[in-house]
């Protein structure tokens, strides 16, 4: 009878080692897991913040081009190289949006660089009016969207 005291001491004693060892190994998964969800939220937010700064400065290079167009429509000479510039300038910051913003966005990006691009080069008699904001509010409604805001109406600029 002294015989069974010790068999369940040690019973006990390795029933709560195994206890441990699973405890621990399903807390390292636990933390592992954790920790891989955390990197890819950061990761997450990095390619949002930097998909934000590509479509600021692809803003940014659109109102100079379109000031140019309307510029132009008013009848003002056009200045080859400034005009060269600033949709070479536009034209580059359309591929950072390709890069790196999903197709809708960059589509759009696409329309409106081809639009004010095409209102810059092409005679103003050769075109019945300048309308930029439908185009451009694409971009942005896509861009909100990608960005994690809802898409809506736009006010016109």
């Amino acid at each position: 009878m002294d015989l069974w005291p010790n068999i369940i001491s040690a019973a006990s004693a390795l029933l709560g080692a195994t206890v441990g060892v699973v405890a621990t190994l399903l807390g390292e998964r636990w933390r592992t897991r954790l920790s891989v969800l955390q990197e890819q939220r950061l990761a997450d937010a990095r390619l949002r913040d930097e998909r934000k700064d590509v479509l600021l400065r692809f803003f940014a290079a659109v109102r100079p081009v379109e000031r140019l167009a309307e510029q132009r429509w008013d009848g003002q000479e056009l200045h080859p190289d400034e005009a060269s510039e600033l949709t070479s300038t536009l034209w580059l910051c359309r591929l950072e949006v390709e890069l790196l913003c999903s197709p809708p966005v960059w589509e759009a990006a696409h329309s409106l660089t081809l639009v004010v691009t095409d209102a810059v080069w092409v005679p103003p008699s050769d075109r019945t009016h300048l309308h930029f904001s439908d185009k451009r509010n694409a971009v942005i409604d896509a861009a909100r969207v990608e960005l994690g805001a809802e898409a809506g109406v736009v006010s016109p600029a």
